[in-house]
């Protein structure tokens, strides 16, 4: 005998299933581009942030990063964008990247300062002086030498004045001396340097470089010449 099984009211209806609500569903938020190029150019500024030359360009890598990175920072903080760990990494980046350009520009500068200064003191050239002509030995006045082309340079160990003396004579100089006083830039003597040669012919020439053991010359005069 067939049983008249009630159906259920679901079944009956398809309002249950109508009126069930359905999940919403979200898509997950994008990952700030703006911190992306900045984590990009942040590592690039930082890694050419010590070549000379070179980090100026670094430079504008980084501060251009840098506001890309703040900007993709306040779009993670806001909820608008997702990765805000990155677009922190990225502001540190780019201003670790700035702070080190201007470090060590500073720090070349400052030594390319230094080195201009050094070659100024090693090579201080003298106004070109006039030949200077005297007597050698107690030769008469017609019995002469010239000095020509006379320079000063100077290191931190010595001053070297350098010339050539020339020989006018019609005869052999045995042995030649010469000296030069050396004054600072306040006028008040400091040394002396000296030079000699030997054999000097009739009519030779000699280049002679005095040498004195004195730094911090500012000038220098001729104090004597001797010869035999």
């Amino acid at each position: 005998m067939a049983q008249n099984i009630p159906a259920h009211p679901q079944w009956e209806s398809t309002d249950f299933q109508q009126n069930q609500p359905y999940p919403s569903y979200r898509e997950p938020l994008a990952r700030s581009g703006m911190a992306v190029a900045g984590l990009v150019l942040g590592i690039i500024a930082l890694a050419t942030s010590f070549l000379p030359i070179v980090n100026n360009l670094s430079f504008i890598l980084a501060l251009v990063g840098l506001v890309l990175a703040i900007v993709g920072t306040v779009a993670t903080v806001r909820g608008k964008k997702r990765g805000k760990g990155m677009a922190v990494v990225s502001v540190v980046l780019n201003a670790l990247a700035l702070v080190i350009v201007l470090a060590t520009q500073s720090m070349y500068g400052a030594a390319i300062d230094e080195a201009m200064v050094s070659s100024d003191e090693v090579a201080v050239e003298a106004p070109a002086a006039s030949a200077e002509t005297g007597s050698v030995g107690g030769a008469s006045d017609e019995e002469k030498y010239v000095i020509e082309g006379v320079e000063m340079t100077t290191d931190e160990f010595s001053t070297t004045i350098s010339g050539t003396l020339t020989n006018t004579t019609d005869k052999e100089v045995g042995y030649i001396q010469l000296s030069y006083t050396l004054y600072d830039a306040n006028g008040a003597q400091v040394g002396t340097a000296f030079a000699n040669t030997n054999n000097l012919g009739a009519g030779g020439v000699w280049k002679f470089e005095a040498i004195g053991l004195e730094e911090n010359v500012a000038d220098y005069k001729l104090a004597d010449v001797t010869g035999f």
